[in-house]
């Protein structure tokens, strides 16, 4: 499906042609480089060259004024310690053929803009909301939206409502500490009623009631991500009797089930592609025409951003956009500012490669290139170099993109808590910490590695996280699904298996076997990692059966022992040190907790706000956190916020 145009993420590619690499400096909207020249490259998806905001343009912090030159041999970017000049120097401003005036421009229509423009409309206000794509081509990407006590879980599904001090807290633990409490706090405590105020407005404006009523069975669209009660289970109860309740799952790192997904309708087969079968866009359509509707608000489709207008005192006092099919400039001329949605720097290989420090060395040392360490989903960073240009800041590093995954191989049921053994046959982890499970499989021997459990390997599934990747029983049939595939396989046989992980219905092949031996062979172990194998299984279940994992820490309700036949595995690998960007990254502006972009002084530049993958203290290292949908969830409740926050402040 060729139809992937999504302003969360790809709004600003290829906006405008700007001058690549000269490294001028001034007082604002400059690029402040090292000693040395500019190398002239040009970024990933757009003929904008090396375009880009040094380091914020303001003063760089200066008590003189002075613009601070970083001290270094290799050209980079003032207070960034990356490579190469990703950033170029602010455009000239171009004639313009026209000018409009209104209260807010909103800059994107992803997950996050949409939001953005129905709540600045809402407040009173007069908004422009500009989309690079045309109106025939703009939709949303992904399904699921991780929201917390909103009415559609707690008063229609059963789930929660939890203590939203213990999530802010897991996600502040799972982020390193890197993450700003104010904004995972705002993010939190707001999402509910954000998702409740989107299915009102969906049902308002005449939507499919499927889309805006729970309903978990085969005709349903909208679930709630959840697990299973083993022991109903166990007992015989019916399977949409089965699903749990009580959260957090905690096998050592804590989920909720929290993510609203509109799933669409139910599949008895795998499906390929990410959200193939979504609704949520008809959500978002029905908040971009109410606003239209009912409101003092309009819509440039077919416009790129370009440059934001200041006053002396650097304040935003409106935008710059160009008509993608005349190529003619239009001023915006605004009284409170505009909200930048959009979207982040996945696609352009000059950003990823200075700004995402870790991934960069270890893709290098792997003998990757710049050229080629980059995502697929478009978006250039431009929205973010525009801000950079008025005098923001990227939050220092370091810096996350999309990745931290479950383990070798998740198999059916996806990312979990069973046993993992690496090719020499050794346990190497807490299988229920996800957020350090990629970099422990990283750290070992490059090689095959694998899953192992047993006849009860269902309760391991019922006591794994629901993380992202992770198994979902939000919609119980599939789950019967992948227990029918489980036991028609023989021992002896491999088979794929179909499960649902996350919110795509995905399949994972499983080897079963009558003994531990058998299974290791299957699986290619032979000699001394085969013993290995069976060792690590016996002092595994030692652990299990004393009731404390004092080797790695995982808790005790994921110790399940592998001890019944038959045995299962699942085949993966480990040892690949090597990681490249993955669908968007996970870093942005610097705000305070009004979502007002900072300068480097960390006062807020009047008029200027952000959102969705633009917005900085979202994210530690990594995509780990304890919902699935938390990026398209923080997505539309920041970008709610933010449309409210512009208005009340100036």
């Amino acid at each position: 499906m060729e139809k992937k145009h999504i302003s969360r993420r790809d709004f600003l590619k290829g906006a405008g042609a700007l001058g690549a690499g000269a490294a001028a400096v001034s007082l604002l909207g400059a690029s402040v480089f090292a000693s040395g020249e500019a190398d002239g490259s040009s970024s990933a998806s757009t003929s904008s060259g090396g375009g880009g905001g040094g380091g914020g343009g303001g003063a760089s912090g200066s008590s003189s004024g002075e613009v601070v030159v970083a001290n270094s041999t290799e050209e980079r970017v003032f207070g960034y310690a990356g490579p190469g000049n990703w950033l170029g120097t602010k455009p000239e401003t171009p004639i313009v053929s026209k000018t409009m005036d209104c209260d807010v421009v909103v800059v994107g229509l992803g997950h996050s803009g949409a939001q953005a423009y129905l709540a600045a409309a809402e407040k009173g206000a007069k908004v422009i909301a500009i989309e690079k794509h045309p109106e025939d081509t703009h939709s949303w990407y992904g399904e699921d939206f991780g929201c917390w006590n909103s009415d559609v879980q707690v008063n229609q599904a059963g789930f929660g409502p939890y203590d939203l001090g213990e999530v802010v807290d897991e996600f502040i633990t799972r982020g390193g500490g890197r993450s700003f409490p104010e904004i995972v706090r705002l993010y939190v405590h707001n999402s509910g009623p954000t998702m409740d105020h989107m299915l009102e407005v969906a049902k308002e404006m005449g939507v499919d009631p499927r889309v805006y009523t729970y309903d978990n069975t085969e005709n349903g669209w909208l679930i709630i991500q959840a697990n299973f009660d083993y022991d109903k289970w166990a007992s015989g109860a019916d399977i949409y009797d089965c699903l749990r309740k009580d959260y957090p799952i905690w096998p050592g790192t804590k989920t909720w089930a929290a993510s609203c997904q509109f799933m669409g309708e139910y599949n008895d087969h795998q499906i390929s592609g990410v959200a193939a079968n979504s609704k949520i866009g008809l959500v978002q359509q029905a908040c971009l025409d109410k606003a239209t509707r009912d409101y003092d608000a309009q819509i440039l489709y077919n416009t790129s951003a370009y440059v934001l207008v200041q006053d002396d005192d650097g304040s935003v006092t409106g935008i710059i956009v160009q008509d993608n099919e005349s190529g003619e400039y239009i001023q915006i001329n605004t009284t409170k500012g505009v909200v930048m949605a959009g979207g982040d720097y996945c696609s352009n290989p000059d950003m990823c490669w200075a700004l995402l420090n870790e991934y960069m060395e270890r893709n290098e040392r792997c003998g990757g290139t710049k050229a080629r360490f980059k995502g697929s989903d478009g978006s250039d960073g431009y929205a973010i170099k525009m801000m950079c240009w008025a005098g923001g800041y990227i939050e220092p590093a370091p810096r996350g993109t999309m990745l931290l995954g479950g383990g070798p191989s998740g198999g059916p049921w996806g990312a979990n808590s069973m046993l993992w053994l690496n090719a020499e046959g050794k346990r190497f982890a807490n299988e229920g910490n996800i957020t350090a499970a990629a970099t422990a499989c990283s750290r070992q021997k490059a090689g095959r590695a694998c899953l192992v459990t047993d006849k009860k390997w269902f309760k391991g599934v019922c006591n794994s996280g629901l993380e992202h990747t992770g198994p979902n029983g939000g919609r119980p049939q599939f789950y019967q699904d992948m227990i029918d595939g489980m036991n028609a396989l023989q021992p002896g046989k491999s088979a794929n298996i179909i499960g649902c992980t996350l919110a795509e219905r995905m399949g994972g092949s499983v080897t079963c076997a009558n003994t531990l031996e058998e299974l290791a062979e299957m699986m290619g172990y032979s000699g001394e990692a085969k013993e290995n194998f069976l060792a690590s299984v016996a002092h595994y279940n030692e652990l299990c059966y004393a009731g404390a994992d004092t080797d790695f820490g995982k808790r005790a309700c994921a110790m399940i022992p592998v001890d019944e036949a038959p045995f299962y595995a699942c085949s993966g690998s480990v040892g690949s040190f090597s990681a490249s960007p993955s669908m968007v990254t996970m870093s942005g502006v610097m705000t305070d907790a009004r979502l007002n972009v900072l300068d480097l002084n960390r006062d807020p530049i009047k008029g200027l706000y952000t959102c969705g993958n633009s917005l900085g203290g979202r994210y530690g290292t990594g995509y780990s956190t304890p919902c699935a949908g938390s990026s398209i969830g923080m997505a539309g409740t920041h970008g709610r916020l933010a449309g409210q926050f512009i208005c009340e402040d100036n």
